[in-house]
């Protein structure tokens, strides 16, 4: 089963492989096939709050009750409502998972903990679809969902984070999150801290790899074009194949091309029975005819729905009977071989068998796969069983009856469901992310063997009916042309296995992310324990978020939004609403950031917004992750001025800051063409936290140097409301003191505007502010 469904529907496609039915009036105009690679990125933690934690209590679930406890013990000292539970309460908005946490003995177990993941998720469903709320899954298949593949008897739970992936797809108003926290030897105290600290600090990042070590993981889809491998890739005519779900369908034809580059022999194994043609069927071409004929040669008292069965196995059988002719003509000896992939004993029968006639096997494709779409709420434990184990039981069945085989290839036919979620088709991701995440344990245990896991992208064919191609191609979703993706699943055997699990799909948009809404929000927490600095930036009588601040927030949800593309530009970044905090040294106050997809302009670019409780924007900005490289620039200081360095006045006027604030330390020239000072930052002024996405108490200086140089310039105290890009260089602290630099721009009647730069001790910029908008502050 390749190919994942853009909306559920009813019906579950047959039992063995996908079919491949004619859409000749939607063949589509070529195109392009792109190839990415699963990898990791590290992410440091945004320091933001996962959204809706505080909404109602966290209901803890699953895993080992003393960790559980833990968990919710320490989100409860921290000011999260979170009780334990051994079944999530009726109408719970708030659920954390910890099954995948258990000890497993064997896929069997590992399977049991997928099924109550899943039967949780069902059980808050209807509440998630209607009112959103918060949903959290954690495992430990390593820190890294599994790409290492050193956990290999945890591999078989990779199935979690696909089901949070289309959990996020059927639930756009919940937060939801999975995280692989590896407990590595470490004791539960341990573990249920990194846990807390991700749910607290780990910000909209719908996935996060938690290490041992400490280390904070991303996983991440990364262009990453076939290489050309070796000259032989071991797949020959003397190789024996054996193949699931390749008598039907876009395996079928895969495995054609196969036999026609390299000539294997291939075993094919399906549930499907070749029963014989009744007579003069052979002008009956499709099943309305197949049931015409049948009925009118009905001697007993057969039913309607008896025959269209028989019509449908009928039609079944002369696929795979053509597909062996095919098999044969493209130059591979082919054996079909009627079996239940999943029976152990009557798969190791069948290929006892093929040993027999043609040697040990060296090869394994696993293409079967089923379809039961429905969403989370509505999709019964029947159906959830039925497509897991098509996959999961048929591939652990398959490594077993070929242990002691020389086995050199191993591809498994996975989809981008499993890596992306899919709406409808939780089963169906979960199922594929274990085929994925095996396929890594696989490459691990066997580094001379080629293995992939093919992700792929929905087929022109297969279980893509004509209706569900119209609907692609209406949703602007390119399909993969059968040609085209067989061919591409040749190659892929033929390139260099520098990765075990591929996405492949048509097009060259972007690759899915969070589906077609807007990216998950993140709150932060403002007290006087989380915050004490900020009682240091007051313009009147209370506290005054600053600027600095929000840019640092922005910076860490842009991360958590888009973590393989590096900071971006933030542009266009207003004040549209001064923040007051006087309840920060009580209740303190609650914000939150917003993204959204941009409606005009760039594709890369999403917007931000800081919102307080009650949801009225404070501050917006334009975060662009397509923008070029700034070129380099000489920040030199004021050519007027006196250049000797003196101390800076925090006389309240022009600079209002406390001590935690004052962050400029000596003035070097202020002149009528810019300014240059002495900066430190959140290290040398002694704020806590350890998630600073840029170093906001130095932005800030930088900030406070450009409101001395416009008081040198108007003559008035100013404060800054706006500014037209913020280029952050080096993410993080600064270890030392810097230089800042203010270069003038303009000196207008109600402000003025100027540039501003944070130079590290080597002369690389750290941070550039440009287009400072500074306005004439109201007496």
């Amino acid at each position: 089963a390749v190919a994942p469904a853009a909306a559920p529907s009813a019906a579950a496609a047959p039992s063995d492989a996908e079919p491949a039915p004619a859409v000749a009036s939607l063949e589509p105009e070529p195109v392009e096939l792109r190839r990415l690679a699963l990898r990791t990125v590290h992410a440091p933690a945004p320091g933001l709050e996962m959204a809706g934690l505080r909404d109602g209590p966290v209901s803890v679930v699953g895993g080992p009750s003393a960790l559980a406890a833990l968990v919710a013990g320490k989100l409860t000292g921290r000011g999260v409502r979170a009780e334990t539970a051994t079944r999530v309460p009726e109408g719970a908005g708030a659920v954390v998972h910890l099954g995948g946490l258990l000890d497993i003995g064997s896929p069997e177990e590992a399977g049991q903990i997928l099924r109550d993941a899943f039967r949780t998720a069902r059980s808050v469903a209807p509440r998630m679809e209607a009112a959103g709320g918060v949903f959290v899954t954690v495992q430990d298949t390593g820190g890294d969902f599994g790409l290492d593949g050193r956990e290999p008897g945890r591999a078989w739970l990779g199935g979690l984070a696909a089901l949070t992936r289309t959990a996020a797809q059927e639930w756009p108003d919940a937060s939801v999150k999975a995280i692989d926290c590896e407990r590595g030897g470490r004791d539960a105290e341990t573990v249920a801290e990194a846990i807390v600290e991700e749910l607290l600090e780990g910000g909209p990042a719908p996935e996060a790899g938690l290490r041992a070590d400490g280390t904070r993981l991303v996983p991440c889809a990364v262009e990453a074009p076939a290489e050309p491998g070796p000259e032989t890739t071991g797949v020959g005519p003397r190789s024996v194949i054996v193949a699931t779900g390749g008598a039907r369908g876009v395996t079928a034809a895969a495995l054609t091309d196969l036999a026609r580059t390299h000539r294997p022999r291939i075993a094919l194994l399906g549930r499907t029975e070749l029963v014989a043609e009744p007579p003069g069927a052979s002008e009956a071409t499709d099943e309305a005819a197949l049931v015409r004929l049948l009925g009118e040669q009905r001697t007993d008292g057969t039913g309607p729905a008896e025959i269209r069965a028989r019509a449908r196995a009928v039609l079944a059988a002369r696929e795979v009977r053509a597909t062996l002719s095919r098999l044969e003509e493209a130059g591979s000896p082919v054996r079909y071989l009627t079996v239940d992939v999943r029976d152990g004993e009557a798969l190791a029968s069948a290929l006892r068998e093929v040993r027999e006639a043609w040697g040990p096997v060296t090869g394994i494709v696993h293409g079967a796969g089923v379809l039961a779409d429905k969403r989370i709420s509505d999709k019964t434990d029947e159906q959830f069983d039925r497509v897991m184990t098509t996959k999961t039981d048929g591939l652990r069945a398959l490594l077993a009856a070929t242990a002691d085989d020389p086995v050199e290839t191993i591809c498994l036919f996975s989809s981008v469901a499993g890596v992306f979620g899919n709406a409808g088709q939780c089963d169906y991701a979960m199922a594929n992310a274990v085929l994925d995440h095996v396929a890594s344990a696989e490459r691990a245990r066997r580094p001379d063997c080629r293995v992939r896991s093919i992700a792929w992208g929905p087929w022109h064919g297969g279980m893509v009916t004509p209706a569900l191609a119209e609907r692609f191609h209406r949703s602007g979703v390119e399909l993969i042309p059968l040609e085209r993706g067989a061919a591409a699943f040749t190659t892929e055997l033929d390139a260099a296995a520098r990765d075990s699990r591929i996405v492949v799909m048509a097009g060259d948009g972007e690759a899915p992310s969070y589906g077609a809404g807007d990216p998950p929000a993140a709150h932060v927490r403002v007290t006087s324990a989380t915050h004490p600095y900020l009682a240091d930036h007051r313009v009147a009588d209370d506290p005054v978020l600053p600027l600095a601040v929000v840019l640092d927030w922005f910076t860490g949800a842009a991360g958590a939004w888009r973590p393989t593309s590096g900071v971006p530009v933030l542009r266009d970044v207003r004040v549209l609403d001064k923040v007051t905090l006087p309840g920060l040294e009580n209740e303190g106050h609650r914000f939150t950031v917003h993204g959204r997809r941009r409606a005009v302009g760039p594709p890369t670019g999403l917007e931000a917004e800081l919102r307080n409780a009650d949801g009225a924007p404070h501050f917006h900005a334009v975060l662009d992750f397509g923008a070029a490289p700034s070129e380099e620039e000489t920040w030199a200081g004021p050519r007027e001025g006196d250049d000797t360095e003196r101390p800076v006045c925090y006389d309240g006027r022009t600079l209002f800051h406390g001590p935690r604030f004052q962050a400029l330390r000596t003035l070097r020239g202020v002149g009528s063409d810019g300014a240059e000072a002495t900066v430190v930052g959140v290290t040398g002024l002694g704020w806590d936290g350890t998630h600073w996405q840029t170093d906001p108490a130095a932005v800030d200086g930088a900030l406070q140097l450009a409101l001395v140089w416009a008081d040198h310039a108007l003559g008035s105290a100013c404060l800054p409301m706006a500014v037209a890009e913020c280029r952050v260089h080096r993410r993080g602290p600064a270890a030392d003191s810097m230089r800042c630099v203010v270069r003038a721009r303009k000196v207008h009647d109600t402000g003025a505007r100027c540039d501003v730069a944070l130079l590290d001790p080597d002369g690389t910029p750290r941070v550039e502010l440009l287009g400072v908008e500074l306005v004439r502050r109201p007496d």
